[in-house]
């Protein structure tokens, strides 16, 4: 099973590849980056430019970074289904769950990659114009550079848990739909509802996009000299966005297993 999953992932990563709409998503994120510097500027003044890097990062993941990822994946299964090519993939020894596994891991690559050029753009951008070298007070060094990479690394992996269960729940609607268009309105339009009601309904609690800032409290924390705590918050945002992928992948095998794709 595990072979023909990875064999499954590695067409759908080459078919990604060679489609221009996959670059989409990385050009916009690295803009995102490149515009924080209107905002927050960079020099080298002898200051530490960290916080640069923690306003870079959330404002290009969070914001273009997931809405992309969104778009993406509501495409994966919906596009396979409207010219009908689910069924000529199927055709070989390969489960609807296998393929529905391929899918979410070339999401997750999507993701991960959003997530990876991110980094290393607010990062090089940050170490090129201006200073990376400590968090410091009164000419006391508070937190090394050592430490805030670490930070920053520890926030990248927790950051992937939010993003996971986002993949899952655009995939799932992709199973829902027959095309495209359809299926990434359908999925960012039930976001942005959810996102205007969960506070108000009191369930914020319950839903992944709510920890979508946690990965980067405390490297942001450190930059305003707060010392701030990984648990629980951490804690939460791991548990519910696990299961809220957990949740949308088994229901996007249920929904695929019974869709009749001759239709």
């Amino acid at each position: 099973m595990i072979g023909r999953i990875w064999t499954a992932y590695t067409v759908e990563l080459r078919k990604a590849l060679r489609s221009a709409s996959t670059y989409v998503g990385p050009v916009l994120v690295m803009l995102a980056v490149a515009g924080a510097l209107v905002v927050h500027p960079v020099d080298r003044d002898g200051a530490s430019d960290y916080g640069f890097v923690a306003y870079a990062t959330p404002l290009a993941l969070n914001l273009l970074g997931i809405f992309m990822t969104l778009v993406f994946c509501s495409g994966l299964v919906a596009s396979e289904l409207s010219h009908g090519t689910i069924r000529m993939v199927l055709v070989r020894p390969l489960l609807r769950r296998e393929f529905l596994a391929a899918k979410l891991l070339l999401g997750m690559t999507y993701a991960l990659g959003l997530v990876v050029l991110v980094a290393a753009s607010a990062w090089g951008t940050a170490h090129a114009l201006g200073d990376t070298a400590g968090v410091g007070y009164g000419g006391e060094i508070l937190y090394t550079t050592s430490q805030m990479r670490w930070a920053y690394g520890a926030g990248m992996l927790l950051s992937m848990a939010p993003f996971a269960a986002a993949v899952s729940y655009a995939v799932f609607i992709s199973t829902l739909t027959r095309s495209t268009g359809p299926a990434a309105a359908l999925s960012l339009g039930l976001w942005l509802l959810v996102e205007g009601i969960k506070h108000p309904l009191g369930i914020e609690a319950y839903v992944f996009s709510t920890y979508l800032e946690t990965p980067w409290r405390v490297f942001s924390g450190r930059v305003d000299l707060i010392d701030t705590a990984w648990f629980p918050e951490a804690k939460y945002c791991l548990g519910v966005s696990l299961a809220m992928a957990l949740t949308f992948a088994f229901l996007s095998v249920y929904v695929l297993n019974r869709r009749n794709l001759n239709e």
